[in-house]
């Protein structure tokens, strides 16, 4: 019964340890996949690898007379093998075409990267746009608050009104350009999965929120 209790502790205490991958990681590993570029490099690089490097001849022929090594007359067909053993354009040819993939990976995953930096800084100005609308916001209300109560002048509303109405077309404003950023960057690098990483991106933007 202790051990059961023990080892019951163990699993509890190691479960926090188990973290979900955070919606970047799994946009990179979605790029890494599904980007067409990506996709053909790979491909090269696999078939590359399958390709044998030795070579194999059938032989085929007619013995007029039986022999001792050969066997009886008539047709007779042979194989020949041949494996070079200074050879090593194969894995040359292997070594280039995975140096390939890895350049075009790092070259993709470095523009991939770098738009995603562009979407934060997007996301950023959306989140101040925000944080302002809901300022103008609220002093607009208490303003209108001040002139109910007969405290201020009703022509006091207009300027404050007029900030509200700025804050509220540059939020909106913020938020269709990273709309905008966020689809074009899946487009870009999501291959045929983009709407795929376009959700991974929204989420991603969505943990950026203060």
């Amino acid at each position: 019964m202790i051990r059961v209790t023990a080892l019951a502790a163990a699993v509890t205490l190691s479960a926090p340890s188990v973290v979900l991958a955070a919606p970047l990681d799994d946009a990179i590993a979605l790029v890494q996949r599904a980007h067409p570029v990506l996709q053909a490099q790979q491909a090269q690089y696999r078939e590359t690898t399958r390709q044998r490097d030795w070579s194999s001849d059938i032989t085929l022929g007619w013995t007029e007379r039986g022999t001792a090594e050969g066997g009886a007359a008539g047709p007779n067909a042979g194989i020949r093998v041949s494996i070079p053993l200074f050879d090593r354009s194969h894995e040359l040819r292997s070594a280039e075409a995975r140096s390939g993939w890895m350049l075009s990976r790092d070259g993709v995953l470095t523009g991939f990267l770098a738009s995603v930096a562009e979407l934060e800084a997007v996301m950023f100005e959306l989140h101040e746009a925000e944080r302002m609308r809901d300022f103008r916001r609220d002093r607009l209300e208490y303003q209108q608050r001040q002139v109910e109560e007969g405290i201020a002048e009703p022509d006091t509303l207009w300027p404050v009104a007029e900030a509200m109405e700025q804050a509220d077309l540059a939020f909106a404003e913020r938020h269709r350009r990273g709309d905008a950023l966020r689809e074009r960057i899946a487009r870009e690098f999501g291959g045929g999965q983009w709407t795929t990483l376009r959700d991974l991106l929204a989420d991603h933007a969505n943990r950026m929120r203060p």
